[in-house]
């Protein structure tokens, strides 16, 4: 509510919030897994009607929500609430460098990232735009890339093999490979598409296995792709 414009004019008014400014946008959180119980109630509806309804005080307003869920999170902290999991469609697991020289560079580019912030993002201008480039390529693209029907089935079994509940899992895998392909400049899914999706796709929807198991979830998946 807006409280200041209720004092003064004695009119009740809704504020956007963040859901609306997140709209047609991202929405990033850290620590997604410690968000209170009706946050994330908010949440899941809003990721599912694209729509998020405000109802307080007397007054009912609706406004367009979708956007991009993006959330971080320490599984040593706390699990994730499996309904606000299963929204995520991809899920990388990050872990620290083992090798001495690319920490070394880690700490000559904060070092340098500290002295000038400036000069050291100009380093990279180029770079990011290149990539902005490919990005806005592929998305230009993937609507003419197209998937054969076997390897529809493909990613059906590699669901079913690993125990996912639901089909939100096949239809993430089945358009992140078609996403890969894009990015890559092809018209048609490869096999290493549909691996690659699988390995983002799925470790986080494997059936009652927590999210401090999920490097042996990649694994799993690493062993199918293997098989395959």
């Amino acid at each position: 509510m807006d409280l200041e414009h209720a004092l003064k004019k004695g009119e009740k008014r809704i504020e956007p919030g963040l859901l609306a400014a997140a709209h047609r946008g991202i929405l990033y959180v850290d620590e997604v897994n410690l968000l209170d119980d009706h946050v994330v109630d908010v949440l899941l509806d809003a990721a599912a009607m694209g729509v998020s309804t405000i109802e307080r005080e007397g007054i009912s307003f609706s406004h367009p929500a979708r956007f991009i869920l993006v959330g971080t999170m320490n599984p040593e902290e706390g699990e994730l609430r499996p309904q606000l999991l299963d929204r995520f469609g991809l899920s990388v697991r990050v872990e620290g460098i083992s090798d001495r020289k690319d920490r070394v560079t880690v700490m000559e580019r904060r070092v340098a990232f500290d002295e000038d912030p400036v000069g050291f993002a100009g380093q990279w201008e180029e770079k990011s735009r290149s990539l902005v480039a490919d990005i806005e390529t592929a998305r230009r693209l993937y609507p003419q890339v197209k998937i054969d029907r076997e390897q529809l089935f493909g990613i059906a079994d590699y669901c079913l093999e690993v125990g996912v509940d639901g089909h939100r899992g096949d239809i993430i895998m089945m358009k992140a490979a078609k996403a890969l392909a894009a990015f890559h400049g092809r018209r048609k899914v490869e096999r290493a598409d549909v691996e690659t999706a699988a390995e983002l796709a799925l470790p986080h929807r494997l059936r009652r296995q927590p999210l401090m198991e999920i490097g042996d979830n990649v694994s799993k998946i690493h062993r199918l792709n293997a098989r395959a």
